[in-house]
């Protein structure tokens, strides 16, 4: 762990008076997913004095995946080295993490968030890793500014990427998080609330860096910033955001890089949950050397304690700039922009217990007619273009 976060550990803990667990949550119906993620997240108001200094929680996943794609492995984001597939049949190593929250209330007006997780990284290892650490200036109940490290809130779901109670898939659409994984940024944020009749209005704007590290390749973005905005009315919640940034990308292997690239992401959403049932969809547009979309629509019913949905997610190939020239430092752009693939995915959420839920979800994943998808250790000599193969997700989440 860098001196940064060392520091950013002392002075959280040198505030201490206690420490407690963070609150039970009063329902377990999946249509609660909301509420989790109120408790997950800091919260956006000030913090009455009778709070404790310090809140504690625990959450994490444990997870099977199944690929019958044999020559390929099928993994959940794009930094994992290995999945199910080619590498092993049934992977244990994709959905399971375990991540610790400390947030802390040191003033009215002052608070702050620390966050460690442990996955599988790109080494092929469960290493902990912090996710989140910042600082918060609440100046009243709408306003607040953040510094640190902070999540990025692209999708509905980004916010909670690795709460996986919060959500009722088994994961999030696979297809946009490949498309733009980014989910944090070192920097700063700052977050305004509006009311207008019964319309509720929330804008935040960020400015940052980033480095994503990957198993054959890693980026560094610079100059990060964007504005998100959501806006509420009834059930209906819409989320758009812009962001520019200067992305280096690196061959690990052999030190060579592109020599940065301006990228710039658009992202739209739409949800409405009357409680009973839910429908959802976004879509994004990231626009780097090429550009590509990737999108997702979902639905699902909630009776008792279960959840069935069914959900679409795909990402197109990219379109090249006429004026394209291939480049000799190693990167396929032609090949990375013609990435395509689309998943039909049918699944149930089953809250069998206070804080627990299980998910099973079945996947039916067809490649592009020009692709190999986002699948990763395919053979140089094999081509699975156009292939359709199947996957099975056996996942326990559980939030303390």
């Amino acid at each position: 762990m860098t001196q940064k976060y060392c520091f950013a550990i002392i002075f959280l803990l040198s505030f201490g008076i206690s420490v407690v667990k963070a609150d039970q949550l009063n329902n377990q119906s999946s249509k609660n997913s909301k509420t989790v993620k109120e408790q997950m997240i800091v919260p956006e108001i000030p913090v009455p004095d009778i709070q404790p200094m310090f809140k504690l929680g625990v959450f994490g996943t444990l997870g099977v995946l199944h690929s019958s794609q044999s020559s390929g492995d099928y993994i959940l984001e794009s930094a994992m080295p290995t999945g199910a597939g080619r590498s092993d049949e049934w992977d244990l190593n994709n959905y399971s993490k375990l991540a610790v929250q400390l947030n802390g209330y040191f003033a009215p007006k002052f608070s702050g968030q620390f966050q460690v997780v442990t996955a599988y990284d790109a080494t092929g290892d469960f290493q902990p890793e912090v996710e989140w650490v910042n600082l918060k200036y609440s100046f009243n109940q709408d306003a607040y500014l953040r510094l640190g490290r902070i999540g990025l809130p692209t999708f509905f779901d980004s916010g909670n990427h690795d709460v996986g109670y919060s959500y009722t898939w088994a994961h999030p659409p696979s297809e946009l998080y490949y498309l733009l994984p980014i989910q944090s940024s070192d920097g700063i944020d700052a977050m305004y609330r509006s009311k207008f009749g019964q319309v509720r209005n929330s804008t935040k704007m960020f400015y940052g860096s980033n480095i994503h590290d990957g198993k054959h390749i890693s980026t560094t973005s610079h100059d990060m910033w964007g504005i998100f905005d959501s806006i509420e009315y009834g059930q209906t919640t819409f989320h758009v955001d812009f962001q520019k940034r200067n992305t280096t990308t690196e061959i690990n292997s052999s030190g060579s890089t592109d020599g940065g690239v301006d990228c710039t992401d658009i992202s739209i959403g739409v949800s409405y949950d009357p409680d009973d049932w839910f429908v959802m969809s976004e879509w994004v547009q990231s626009r780097t050397k090429f550009a590509s979309n990737a999108m997702y629509i979902g639905a699902g019913y909630h009776f008792n304690k279960f959840a069935p949905y069914v959900l679409h997610s795909q990402v197109t190939p990219g379109s090249l700039p006429q004026d394209y020239t291939p480049s000799s430092s190693g990167f396929d752009v032609l090949r990375i922009a013609s990435r395509s693939q689309q998943t039909n995915s049918l699944g149930v959420r089953w809250d069998f217990k206070k804080n627990f839920d299980f998910k099973f979800q079945y996947d039916n994943v067809t490649l592009g007619d020009n692709s190999n998808g986002f699948l990763v250790n395919v053979p140089p000599s094999v081509t699975l273009y156009g292939s359709n193969f199947s996957l099975f997700s056996a996942v326990i989440d559980f939030v303390f």
